[in-house]
């Protein structure tokens, strides 16, 4: 179990300093939502400053490697993205918890009352947090000595299906309740980082001929956003 947290020990001031920010990030989220967003609704507050708080991070952590593919110098702060995914997936354990418990009552069953996911976007997120749950797990050095670069790169490159999840989830779920400067921040990052995706998506499939295994999953990856524009669009329209 040590051995997990091997690397957080040897760079623990980092670690405590990220902490402090993210701890900040989440005050000021929740403090917005309670204050002029949610109506001094406190259940509410919680459960929207976790879930805005984990989507933001987890979506500055895929821009961070992006801007790490367009200068590859800037990968040396490499902890840093770890960090943006391990918290921001640490904010959506609290999301989920405070929608089972704030939101259902602790009756989790009642995530279930449909299993059509267009009519039931809950199951989207509770895909998207197993999936992450898979990578998080495996997001630390240990993991990487256990189970080979190979095989941990490919555990990792799940988070592409979880985050397809996640921003289908949060984007048709209740679109008003983006419709602030928490949520346009949200938006921002989302766009940023589907634009760039899909740049480099692009770039190295090209590259390979359109031949490649990497290949055939992006295109799914992008079938499946269509899916979710197609099915989820008429939301907006209600």
């Amino acid at each position: 179990m040590i051995e997990m947290f091997e690397g957080a020990f040897k760079n623990w001031k980092f670690v405590l300093k990220f902490l402090l920010f993210s701890f900040v990030f989440w005050l000021l989220q929740f403090s917005y939502h309670y204050y002029f967003v949610s109506g001094g609704l406190i259940e509410l507050s919680f459960i929207r400053s976790f879930a805005f708080s984990g989507a933001t991070f987890i979506g500055l952590a895929l821009l961070s490697s992006i801007l790490f593919k367009f200068k590859p110098v800037l990968a040396r702060h490499w902890d840093i993205r770890r960090s943006l995914g391990v918290t921001g997936f640490i904010f959506i354990i609290f999301h989920f918890f405070s929608v089972v418990i704030l939101g259902f009552k602790g009756d989790a069953r009642q995530i279930f009352f449909s299993l059509n996911p267009f009519n039931n976007l809950i199951l989207f997120g509770l895909l998207a947090f197993l999936i992450f749950l898979i990578v998080f797990l495996s997001s630390n050095d240990f993991a990487v000595k256990k189970l080979g670069y190979k095989k941990w790169k490919a555990i990792q490159r799940l988070v592409y299906f979880a985050y397809w999840a996640a921003v289908t989830h949060f984007a048709l779920i209740n679109p008003s309740a983006l419709m602030n400067l928490s949520g346009l921040l949200l938006i921002l990052v989302t766009v940023l980082v589907l634009l760039g995706e899909l740049y480099w998506f692009l770039k190295t499939a090209s590259q390979k001929n359109f031949r490649s295994i990497g290949t055939l999953i992006g295109a799914v990856i992008i079938a499946l956003y269509l899916i979710s524009i197609y099915f989820g669009w008429p939301v907006y329209f209600q």
